[in-house]
């Protein structure tokens, strides 16, 4: 293990640095080396809370992970198994976080922690939360089923690359690693389609998700980015929507990170060894919306000060 952690970027870190440079800190540098047993125990305690997962990430996890295994096995679409199995692996993930609490302190990496659960602020038992849960599933794999992207599979293409198993993508831009997890991408008619399956709501950062996922292509496959078709396929909303840019303006993205990645080096006191400046130096950003679901707000000071007396 390296002392600090790799020279690299991602869009989801660098939000986290827009957000609240102080939380980008602790799930970026105090968590590193948490995973030792003799690390400190609030490097334990960081790399712990970087584990902490919502109902609604667990849920589009096990959703990506159903499609990716569908293709790939070319099975048929069973709903009723598929629902089955993913039930039961949520009804795992809750016992997981609400009775192996120990365990999950020891080996955070190999058992489920819900983020509610963790920090207490709802109860999975009561309402309707269960039915809910898979009705949502229901509609999540009937969109699936009914997507365009597999009717595309259905009737012959080439797959280029399938996200399976935590393959953590990448390419390089100024000797930073730059991930970029493709969900999906295929090849038809000599065009190349690259798909990013939603599970949630249409967001404003999904434009450029799929110009990141269109460079990825380039830099790994030199593919033609005059022949990309970008989608995202909205799952909960049975909807999809198909993007074409230039190539040029898919290019655009690169300069956009070397843009951020001398912001995010304005933390750093050495940037060839990636060592980052004193905590104190990534200010925090508290406020209820930043803090709500903040994952470390248990060894965050500011929340302590400007909250810990409302809870």
């Amino acid at each position: 293990m390296t002392e600090y952690p790799e020279k690299s970027w991602s869009f989801s870190k660098d939000k986290l640095l827009t957000k609240c440079p102080r939380a980008y800190y602790y799930a970026r540098f105090l968590m590193w080396g948490g995973w030792d047993k003799n690390a400190p125990e609030r490097v334990r305690k960081a790399y712990r809370l970087t584990k902490l997962t919502t109902i609604e990430q667990f849920l589009g996890s096990m959703i990506h992970d159903y499609i990716a295994n569908n293709i790939t096995a070319l099975k048929t679409q069973d709903i009723h198994t598929a629902l089955n199995y993913i039930g039961k692996e949520f009804n795992k993930a809750v016992k997981s976080s609400y009775k192996m609490k120990k365990e999950w302190e020891q080996n955070p990496k190999n058992y489920i922690m819900f983020y509610s659960i963790y920090y207490k602020n709802r109860n999975l038992f009561e309402g309707n939360l269960g039915k809910d849960i898979k009705e949502k599933t229901k509609l999540l794999l009937q969109n699936y089923y009914n997507s365009r992207t597999l009717k595309d599979i259905q009737s012959g293409i080439r797959i280029i690359e399938i996200d399976r198993e935590n393959n953590f993508t990448s390419f390089f831009v100024n000797n930073y690693k730059i991930y970029s997890i493709v969900d999906f991408m295929y090849e038809k008619n000599g065009n190349t389609y690259i798909v990013d399956w939603k599970t949630g709501k249409r967001s404003k950062d999904d434009e450029f998700q799929l110009k990141l996922y269109a460079l990825y292509a380039y830099k790994n496959y030199n593919i033609d980015l005059n022949n990309v078709y970008l989608i995202n396929e909205y799952l909960y909303e049975g909807d999809f929507e198909e993007r074409k840019y230039t190539k040029e303006e898919l290019l655009e993205v690169e300069n956009y990170i070397k843009e951020r990645i001398e912001i995010m080096e304005y933390y750093l006191k050495d940037k060839e060894k990636n060592i980052p400046k004193e905590e104190k130096t990534f200010p925090a950003r508290p406020s209820k919306y930043n803090c709500k679901w903040c994952n470390f707000k248990e060894i965050c000071p500011e929340y302590n000060e400007n909250f810990i007396s409302q809870i």
